[in-house]
């Protein structure tokens, strides 16, 4: 009878604490979790999804019209609601099922169709090996000036994000080149980390003239130094991002102010 006692209060004892394990929390969903290019299994439209910790995103999917080969890039915002729900502005809601170093599943539904769900697998794909200036440049940055000119108001007012994955992508405030904004391509030249090269093409191609020199490199500044065979230099200065695409205030755009140049930007 107590063998049967001691038997019971043991199978007690461990069933409240399997009960107390289960009801604590996971670990918190947070935005260097997710920060990274996740590459689809190619089941979906969808080709990668990308967060950074300035808390943007971007998308990259299939055009609909099947007898071309451009994709549609999608970029906004995002927010962490709770540990396994992200909802994309101006996109819709990822639920996550399951998450690790180095791959995601998660459901996402439309804003415009919420009853159809989209299941996406995806794996992290590969990143430039962490350092202080790697880390400080990579983040999304508004521009602020160019050669000493306050861009508000121009066709220079734009934001462009910078990936540890290797891209970037500008996007601007003037409607007019907002369809421009597109998935362009970094690496640092060398290991000075001082020059980094750009290529518009996929794949990527690599090439000397295609460079911009990092003048300064800081948590609240961001100073580049483009040049230009047959033009004057352009010395460009960004702050960190600190507002949502949502919350910008569009201005009317005076184009004899300021021009963008045929650079990194475009």
């Amino acid at each position: 009878m107590k063998s049967s006692q001691l038997i019971l209060s043991v199978i007690f004892v461990f069933s409240l604490i399997s009960s107390c394990s289960d009801d604590e929390p996971s670990e918190t969903l947070k935005k260097e979790t997710i920060s990274a290019k996740w590459l689809t299994d190619g089941s979906s439209v969808y080709k990668s999804f990308e967060f950074n910790e300035s808390g943007n995103y971007i998308v990259v999917k299939d055009a609909e019209t099947k007898s071309t080969n451009d994709e549609v890039i999608l970029f906004g915002t995002y927010e962490i609601i709770d540990n396994k729900t992200i909802t994309l502005s101006d996109l819709g809601t990822i639920s996550i099922s399951n998450i690790d170093d180095n791959s995601i599943s998660f459901s996402i539904k439309l804003a415009n169709d919420p009853n159809n769900e989209i299941l996406i697998s995806a794996t992290k794909g590969a990143e430039m090996e962490n350092t202080t200036r790697t880390d400080l440049f990579c983040r999304t940055w508004e521009m602020v000036s160019v050669n000493g000119v306050d861009v508000t108001g121009t066709s220079y007012e734009l934001s462009v994000l910078f990936s540890k994955a290797g891209t970037y992508f500008v996007e601007y405030v003037d409607s007019e080149y907002e369809d421009d904004g597109n998935l362009s391509y970094w690496k640092w030249k060398d290991n000075t980390e001082s020059e980094f090269l750009y290529s518009r093409e996929t794949p990527p191609v690599w090439e000397d003239d295609n460079v911009v020199e990092v003048i300064e490199l800081t948590n609240s500044t961001l100073k580049l130094l483009e040049r230009f065979d047959d033009d004057e230099d352009e010395l460009y200065v960004l702050k960190p991002v600190i507002t949502t695409k949502s919350g910008r205030i569009e201005e009317s755009i005076n184009q004899a102010d300021v021009k963008i140049k045929t650079g990194f930007l475009r």
